[in-house]
């Protein structure tokens, strides 16, 4: 019942908003000699006192407190008039006194209302700052999963081809060379060598940045590579687990997923020194969850590289999936990341 009331209540502020100050105060008016005129042939045995609340908050809702303050004085004018020739106090004073109180309340009723609506008002723009600080944040990430699919396109479509041409050339090269019998093709196979390893870092660097294409097989497929990549980079010990073979069939969830595995990886390779991660897919009470953990010297608060741009990305691409992130870090005991995930997960923004 409470519910459906202040549901009522908004529905009508709405509606109250949409019209013009001018034909609210004028309603107001008539309501003040309507009340009035009941109260005034109902005597004072029938007290419609309480019903002069109503265009005042009326008035104050539109036209703010100082329109609230006249029609308090309007509404208490309009109560005396109504009862001055059939009231029940004996004495002048004590009817002024009873004036001068409806008054009071009327006042307290505009200070009340006010306070009211200005909190409301309050609450109004804080919401509204939260919906423009969560549709930057949103941007921002889709224009940095925009720059890292083109940069990881460029690698493997550009710059990858490009560095094989340059392999193979330098291969035909050492074969000329070798059939000459020139003492410069042990050099030439070099070059070749080092550009086949470069080829293969540009299309582990591809990877990294903009992973397979993920299908409902994607997601699993994608963090084993992130983690054996991981290892070749940096010798660290990195595996991956998928525990009830997830499988997710969204490419955004996988997506959004596998960025914050990325990050977390990413975060124990550079804060945490670790030296060996762990990364874990499993099914948990109807949550898909994903857990990275590390052996590192942990986070003894949330400054080192949690509390940055990369955590902040990490909750919200969780809160877009409708889940949540926790991160269990002690000092000298690693770090735990676990994103949890209904596994009937709703569809999230593109990313895209």
């Amino acid at each position: 019942m409470a519910g459906t009331a202040i549901h009522n209540i908004m529905e009508f502020h709405e509606i109250l908003r949409r019209q013009s100050s001018a034909f609210v105060i004028v309603c107001a008016l008539l309501g003040v000699v309507a009340i009035g005129w009941v109260d005034y042939i109902t005597g004072w045995e029938w007290s419609f006192f309480v019903f002069y609340a109503v265009p005042i908050v009326v008035v104050v809702w539109k036209a703010g407190q100082p329109a609230g303050f006249v029609f308090a004085v309007l509404c208490a004018a309009a109560w005396w008039l109504a009862q001055i020739g059939d009231n029940p106090y004996k004495t002048y004073w004590g009817f002024a006194l009873a004036i001068a109180s409806r008054l009071f309340y009327f006042c307290v009723l505009v200070v009340a209302v006010a306070a009211v609506d200005a909190r409301r008002e309050l609450d109004r723009k804080r919401i509204a700052t939260l919906e423009r600080a969560q549709e930057l944040e949103r941007e921002i990430l889709r224009t940095s999963e925009r720059e890292q699919q083109r940069i990881g396109r460029d690698l493997h479509d550009s710059l990858g081809p490009h560095l094989a041409a340059i392999r193979y050339a330098a291969n035909f090269l050492a074969d000329d060379l070798r059939k000459r019998g020139e003492p410069e093709a042990p050099k030439a196979e070099e070059i070749g060598q080092l550009v086949a390893e470069a080829v293969s870092l540009t299309r582990d660097l591809a990877r990294g940045i903009f992973p397979v294409q993920m299908d409902s097989e994607g997601l699993a497929a994608s963090l084993e590579d992130l983690a054996g990549t991981v290892s070749r980079f940096t010798g660290l010990s990195v595996t991956f687990s998928d525990s009830a073979n997830i499988k997710v069939a969204d490419p955004e969830v996988g997506m959004n997923l596998y960025r914050i595995a990325q990050e977390a990886v990413n975060n124990a390779v550079k804060h945490g020194s670790a030296k060996s991660i762990s990364i874990a897919l499993s099914a948990y009470q109807g949550f898909i969850r994903l857990v990275v953990a590390d052996d590192g010297k942990g986070m003894s608060d949330m400054t080192n590289g949690g509390g940055g741009i990369g955590l902040h990305s990490m909750q919200f691409r969780a809160r877009t999936l409708g889940g949540k992130i926790h991160i269990d870090s002690k000092p000298n005991e690693g770090t735990v990341v676990t994103c949890d995930i209904p596994q009937a997960s709703p569809t999230p923004a593109p990313l895209l």
